[in-house]
């Protein structure tokens, strides 16, 4: 095997360290570069930062790490000269061992440091710190906040992103656009940045987003193969029905199945296991031992299934599997599209099930598969008004810095991009607040840390400074011997101290109750107790662009796919009601008379999250004895006899056409501070703004309002 069946055409290749050649020829036998790594070697090897967009199982990691190990055996480091971050543990432990077999032949260290490595294991004497390190965002806020540790943070040629898109538009990903730059500040330099995403509907913006219009960027897609994606369906209103045509579904079979919320895959890991199918389960309130169970399980021979929630979208390796199960209809086309990545490796075509129990959920997954062969999938949002986490690097710099003078910790905080829709007058209204309210206070000409943020801050030992996820309140459940169970919902904890309770399908005790720390002492018990319900991180509700294919279908009375005719008349019976004339181009209103009154329906395709929003704003613009409703497709309004309400809603919308959007953010319903982490310091008008533009969604609505509602 020689070199010359390695060299892209344009000779990156060549331009690689020889010793990395070297190992990529001799020691790994690669005989090509894949279309991903070809792709991004040149723009890698130029130093521009990149995002990398491909299927998964494509390649993506290694086309990151060629050209960061490239400039790091040419520059040499005795500092990390790599940091890959990742938004999941169990992702880094996954991939630590895919990076060493290309890193250990060149005499490379790698060392992973995340909360579940022990803390022998998470420290280096100086002057020795590991050539890569993996991390995820939390942990490196605790490496950037230590001295000794960031000394060994001024060296990095590249810092590696995996999943980037699962952090675009989170609180998370807010935290990592300070960390990426705090980075570069602490380096005196810019560092390179290599994003690893799935397919999103702005690739672009992400750029954008994740680099700066100021460096070097190339944006690195290649297309899923084109390779025939298989899809079958059954549709049966009846619960036990469903579950057996899972189970028949399932049978030899090595198989993921996800379900629509924690509550659902723990009902359908029970009934799988009740009806003798051995299962596994997977979601955010199990604890990672338990998860990595059954991930094992999953990457062992013969058949194996995990019933689960998006927990397993994200690329954790599990082998190969024969087939996915979407259990109900998607919300989001990318987690459709991510769903089914996880099928289809090694040159098979992606096959998906569809379980489904009406023709509404028919209609989502026709409306999802055509999105899909449209190449249309959910664009992503970065968070436009976080002062949640302009909040926590306040705190967490002053906590560096010993205090700092107001300009000077303004200044410092306004400068990192993720802030740039705060304005100075914003900056000035939280510090005044949170020095009324002792959390800051002035020693002198500085701002220091007050004595009401020492006290709820220190608590936690300052842990709680590094993240920036809204803790929820949930309780922990852990046995005598210190084995987290999971995370137990507050609503649930007193059924569970009464009748023990079931989760990932082992009965559980408990024993003791530790409000005051949110905590169990569970031990395991033969009895079967309830399963725990959780009130949060259910449905993320159907999207803007899942409902305007679903229009696209009610525009021509039926989907165009090659779907089977129980399916086909199942999406007509849904549809054939709705009027004719509605579109997902314009907002539309039509009035439909009922027995006493009219029903006036508001037709928007906007999606749940946005036609929530109107719903809220209409309340205030039309009378209150008025009932009204809504769906992903449309807002309705009860109007009773005698009334015009046709006329009334028109009016309503054209007086939301020119209202102005600063008077609209109290019309809608303020959310309790436990919403956001550190929420409970920020002045209520900014809790409200905050909820307006980044959760509400109401520069979205205004603007479809304004664009797509005209009067007759």
């Amino acid at each position: 095997m020689t070199e010359k069946y390695l060299a892209s055409p344009e000779g990156a290749y060549l331009r690689l360290h020889p010793a990395l050649r070297e190992i990529l020829s001799s020691t790994l036998r690669w005989d090509d570069l894949r279309s991903v790594q070809e792709a991004a070697l040149s723009p890698g090897l130029a130093g521009a930062d990149l995002i990398i967009i491909a299927p998964t199982a494509g390649g993506k990691t290694e086309s990151a790490f060629l050209p960061a190990l490239d400039d790091l055996l040419k520059a040499g480091s005795r500092a990390v000269g790599i940091l890959y971050i990742s938004p999941l543990k169990a992702l880094i432990n996954d991939q630590i061992d895919r990076i060493t077999r290309m890193t250990a032949p060149l005499g490379l260290e790698v060392r992973a440091w995340h909360g579940d490595i022990g803390r022998s294991d998470r420290t280096w004497k100086d002057g020795e710190a590991p050539h890569i390190l993996l991390t995820t965002p939390e942990s490196l806020e605790i490496l950037l906040g230590d001295p000794e540790y960031r000394s060994a943070l001024t060296g990095p040629g590249s810092v590696i992103v995996d999943e980037v898109h699962a952090f675009m538009g989170s609180d998370r990903g807010v935290q990592l656009a300070c960390l990426l730059d705090r980075l570069d500040s602490v380096s005196g330099r810019t560092i390179r940045r290599i994003g690893l995403s799935a397919t999103i509907g702005n690739p672009t913006e992400l750029l954008e987003w994740f680099s700066d219009q100021n460096r070097r960027q190339q944006l690195v897609v290649i297309d899923p193969p084109s390779t025939g994606r298989r899809f079958s369906f059954g549709i049966d209103p009846v619960e036990e029905g469903r579950i057996r045509s899972l189970a028949g579904t399932i049978t030899n079979k090595k198989a993921l199945v996800f379900a629509a919320s924690r509550n659902e895959a723990e009902k359908l890991h029970a009934a799988l296991l009740q009806l003798g199918y051995p299962a596994y389960v997977h979601h955010s309130a199990i604890s990672s031992d338990l998860r990595s169970k059954a991930e094992e399980a999953m990457r062992g021979d013969g058949p194996a299934c995990i019933v689960c929630t998006s927990t397993l979208e994200l690329g954790i390796d599990i082998g190969g599997l024969d087939l996915v199960v979407q259990y109900g209809a998607p919300d989001l086309v990318s987690s459709f599209l991510q769903r089914l990545g996880r099928s289809g490796r090694r040159g098979r075509p992606p096959e998906m099930a569809f379980i489904l129990a009406s023709g509404e959920e028919a209609l989502f997954a026709a409306a999802a598969i055509e999105a899909a062969r449209n190449h249309e999938a959910e664009p992503l949002l970065p968070l436009r008004f976080p002062c949640h986490v302009f909040l926590q690097q306040l705190f967490v710099l002053l906590r560096q810095r010993r205090g700092l003078g107001r300009g000077s910790l303004q200044r410092a905080l306004l400068k990192l991009s993720p802030f740039n829709g705060i304005g100075r007058e914003d900056a000035d209204q939280i510090l005044d607040h949170l020095l009324a309210n002792g959390y800051l206070a002035m020693d002198g000409d500085l701002m220091v840390i007050g004595m009401a943020a020492e006290v709820e801050l220190s608590r936690s030992h300052w842990i709680a400074l590094c993240s920036v996820i809204s803790a929820g309140g949930g309780y922990r459940a852990v046995t005598p011997d210190g084995q987290a169970v999971g995370t137990i919902d507050p609503s649930f904890v007193g059924i569970a101290a009464e009748e023990g309770f079931t989760l990932a399908g082992r009965g559980w005790r408990v024993i003791s109750r530790d409000d005051a720390r949110r905590g169990l002492l569970v031990v395991q018990s033969d009895r079967h107790g309830p399963r725990p319900f959780w009130t949060g991180g259910g449905r993320a509700g159907v999207s803007p662009l899942l409902a305007h294919a679903v229009g696209r279908i009610a525009v021509r009375r039926g989907s165009d796919l090659p779907l089977p005719e129980e399916m086909q008349e199942a999406i007509n019976d849904e549809i054939h009601s709705w009027p004719h004339g509605i579109s997902p181009e314009k907002i539309c209103v039509i009035s439909e008379p009922l027995v006493a009154g009219d029903l006036i329906s508001v037709w928007t395709f906007l999606g749940e999250r946005q036609n929530a929003t109107l719903a809220h704003l209409l309340r205030h613009l039309l009378p209150p004895r008025w009932p009204i409703r809504s769906t992903y497709a449309a807002v309705t309004v009860e109007v009773p006899g005698g009334e015009d309400g046709e006329e009334v809603v028109r009016e309503a919308l054209m007086e939301l056409r020119k209202l102005p959007e600063e008077e609209l953010i109290g019309q809608l319903p303020p959310l309790p501070p436990e919403t956001w982490a550190f929420g409970w310091m920020l002045p209520d008008e900014i809790r409200q703004r905050m909820a307006a533009v980044d959760i509400y969604l109401l520069p979205e609505v205004v603007r479809a309002v304004r664009e797509r509602y005209s009067p007759l």
